[in-house]
């Protein structure tokens, strides 16, 4: 999905990868019949023996695949008609300025519950990424060099280069995650204690060398209405969440915002993403991945070279239990003070898409709070609602699958603070002015350098297909006249 998303994509410096509004779904497919402590079956030889896990759980994975594949071709459809498009123009600054802040804070729930198993560890690592990144970013350090000059000739030598910011998040990782194993092989660290690194010698030896995923490995896939239903809930919301994760991609890369048809394509192959894991994976669909964008602003790195090669690892990370293994020992801590720097990081993002609303105005305050808040608050609501047997119902109409699309779209801030945005911005009387239309479009039109978009945004595959035959121009997902523009 990465890969289709750099080459075919927005061709962005971003990363899919599964995302959270889809494991309400899957959880509710899942659930539907309650598991049981002990199960009986009848073995190869026709005994009657127990196990505990369930033994047609291949058929529930098969429904989530199945749903997933049927709803995320929507998606395909709705970036390649171009309706992604048409949606840009009823989004002003205050939208994105929501989108995106929510991207970060509705997942301070799960930072604070990651960094909260033991604080000293997590912000140790917020510690070391803020001097790293910031403190020291100018400080160059040796780096050893060697030069190959005419016939046999090398020399080698040393160059002082400002890499510290640079490399602040795996340094920071490194020496965290170093400290944690020398205190776990000591014993310093007690049996339970969430700082302790995995046993690797035991959980290597366990896994397998190679796993290869394969269509219909559990089985056909199956449909159901209301998985199907809920799934379409959980496209809307990872769609949602991708756009506002591409503007943000774009600022902290430092490159232009992305155009209707750069954000159909993205939208496109999002969909085609989700197709193959609904095919060949857990039926759990995929949506751009913020840390990476929060990454991006920290590290000051924002190549597509990079996130090639990090794709690329990552298929071997998949494909080689073993390696996955070695970095699924992360202890907790360790990444909740990741999410701590990288989700602060995001938000802010949003935030410095208000510089072009007046924020002496009334009006767009009452709607930057009324949606912020309530993008925070009605998540909560229903996540304890839904989480107390004795309140569920309260949630609940008797239609399972309207009540499965419900629980999707309230528990996702994103979704719930956009609209609600988006809504009051069209609505309430303003000047463009007054909203930051009027600054946002001229913004846009400063964005002259020809070159720059077209080597940002022009996809070379459809570019070649639309020059012999210039009809495919007239598709939403390719620019008109081969000349990338900004949208006005």
């Amino acid at each position: 999905a990465t890969m289709l998303q750099l080459f075919f994509g927005t061709r962005l410096p971003i990363i899919q990868s599964g995302a959270a509004v889809y494991f309400a779904v899957a959880k509710a497919i899942l659930s539907k019949e309650p598991c049981k402590e002990v199960y009986h079956v009848i073995d190869e030889n026709g005994n009657n023996v127990t196990q505990t896990w369930d033994p047609n759980w291949h058929e529930r994975m098969a429904e989530l695949q199945g749903n997933l594949m049927l709803a995320s071709l929507c998606q395909v459809a709705i970036g390649g008609f171009g309706l992604v498009g048409l949606l840009l123009k009823v989004i002003g600054p205050i939208t994105i300025t929501v989108l995106i802040s929510l991207l970060g804070f509705c997942l301070a729930g799960e930072a604070g519950r990651m960094a909260s198993l033991i604080w000293g560890i997590s912000l140790l690592i917020v510690l070391l990424v803020t001097v790293f990144s910031e403190y020291l970013k100018n400080v160059p350090v040796p780096v050893p060099t060697v030069s190959f000059g005419s016939g046999k000739k090398t020399k080698c030598g040393v160059a002082w280069l400002k890499l510290l910011s640079t490399l602040s998040i795996m340094i920071s990782l490194a020496l965290v995650w170093g400290l944690c194993a020398i205190l776990t092989a000591t014993d310093t660290l007690p049996e339970g204690d969430p700082a302790r690194v995995t046993n690797l010698t035991t959980a290597i030896d366990a896994a397998k060398w190679f796993y290869f995923p394969y269509p219909g490995q559990f089985g056909t896939p199956k449909v159901t209405l209301g998985g199907f239903i809920g799934f379409i809930a959980a496209v809307i919301g990872g769609m949602i969440e991708s756009l506002g994760d591409y503007y943000a991609c774009a600022k902290l890369a430092g490159a232009p915002p992305p155009p209707s048809y750069a954000l159909n394509r993205g939208v496109m192959m999002e969909g085609v993403g989700c197709f193959l894991t609904g095919l060949c994976g857990p039926g759990v669909g995929v949506t751009s991945y913020s840390e990476n964008i929060a990454a991006i602003g920290l590290t000051k790195v924002g190549s597509r070279r990079v996130i090639f090669c990090g794709g690329i690892f990552v298929l071997f990370m998949g494909v080689i239990g073993k390696i996955g293994v070695l970095f699924a020992s992360m202890p907790g801590p360790i990444v909740g003070g990741m999410y701590l720097v990288m989700f602060g990081v995001v938000a802010a993002v949003g935030i410095s898409n208000l510089r072009f609303v007046d924020l002496t105005s009334s009006r767009n305050i009452f709607v930057l709070g009324i949606s912020l808040y309530m993008g925070i608050v009605v998540p909560m609501w229903s996540g304890q609602i839904m989480a107390d047997p004795n309140t569920a119902g309260a949630l609940k109409t008797g239609n399972k699958e309207f009540d499965q699309l419900v629980a999707v779209v309230l528990s996702s801030g994103m979704i719930v603070g956009s609209s609600i945005s988006c809504l009051l911005d069209n609505t309430l009387p303003a000047t463009d002015k007054e909203r930051g239309i009027t600054g946002y479009r001229q913004a846009n039109e400063d964005c002259t350098d020809k070159d720059l978009l077209g080597k940002i945004y022009r996809e070379p595959v459809m570019e070649f297909f639309a020059k012999k035959l210039p009809i495919l121009r007239k598709l939403p997902f390719v620019p008109e006249n081969g000349v990338p523009s900004i949208d006005k």
